[in-house]
């Protein structure tokens, strides 16, 4: 029987924030799968291929050229990225490279589970039209 669950691909080296991510999404009855570093996520996207990706980019295997390396393996899927040490280049680097939607750390876990659910209602069809974009720093 096929899953009719969303799955998401969380990809974080704090294991502490991957378990807030975990817990935070899990009231939302995806099917999660984790990933500790930019090379165990290119796995786990070829073994998986997931409805979308939650990700840090400054982790071994990170950076902008992983968003681009995700992107040719997985062209439709939404990729959520998340970094506390981003800066207007960085965002604007990350989002030509195919990420589809850009927080700030530390981000509203109610604001990421929104764009999630929004980004998946819409099953990839916004990837190219909208760009989904958090400002907010607490």
């Amino acid at each position: 029987m096929v899953n009719s669950k969303p799955s998401v691909l969380v990809v974080e080296d704090d294991g502490d924030m991957r378990s807030l991510l975990r817990d935070g999404l899990r009231t939302e009855a995806y099917v999660l799968h984790e990933a500790e570093d930019g090379e165990d996520a290119l796995l786990s996207v070829l073994r998986t291929a997931p409805d979308l990706i939650i990700t840090e980019i400054r982790m071994a295997g990170g950076g902008v050229e992983y968003i681009a390396r995700l992107r040719v393996f997985v062209p439709n899927c939404p990729i959520v990225v998340m970094t506390a040490f981003g800066d207007e280049r960085v965002k604007a680097s990350v989002l030509r490279a195919g990420a589809t939607a850009y927080f700030n750390k530390p981000a509203h876990l109610s604001e990421l589970r929104a764009c999630v659910r929004r980004l998946l209602s819409t099953k990839c069809a916004a990837v190219d039209q909208a760009v989904v974009v958090s400002e907010g720093r607490r």
